[in-house]
């Protein structure tokens, strides 16, 4: 009993260290902040930080207790493509923030082309994801 409790402890302390690192870096590199200006939704800021915390609680508490649920093929490529969005979105902004995206533009000359290069990237997410959720998790 004693080392259930001990190792129940030392998990959820684990996720929280693991939790505040994640908020930090994405505080740090302002990753939330360049999602809503790339997107033109600097109004849902405070929305988005309030949905990626409660997601991540949420998706975490559902692996600890193992939850689980039969939905349909519909839900699951909604889901999938909600979260290819999500991946996608975020990835565009951490690479903006860490200027890997002018880098590129600039290397290949794709200088009038950084919103396909943007696009490109998030349609690659997208369709990463719905081969996952629909093919890949069975």
């Amino acid at each position: 009993m004693i080392f259930k409790l001990g190792a129940a402890f030392v998990g959820f302390s684990e996720g929280i260290i693991v939790g505040t690192a994640l908020i930090a870096f994405l505080t740090i590199l302002d990753i939330v902040p360049r999602l809503a200006q790339i997107t033109n939704t600097a109004l849902y800021s405070k929305f988005y930080e309030v949905v990626i915390a409660c997601s991540a609680t949420l998706v975490a508490m559902f692996d600890i207790l193992s939850v689980q649920s039969n939905v349909g093929r519909f839900v699951v490529v909604i889901v999938g493509i909600l979260m290819g969005l999500y991946v996608g979105l975020l990835a565009s902004a951490l690479t903006e923030v860490t200027n890997v995206l002018p880098v590129i533009v600039q290397r290949f000359r794709l200088e009038g082309y950084a919103k396909y290069v943007f696009t490109v990237l998030i349609c690659g997410k997208v369709v990463g994801s719905l081969i996952y959720w629909i093919f890949m998790n069975k």
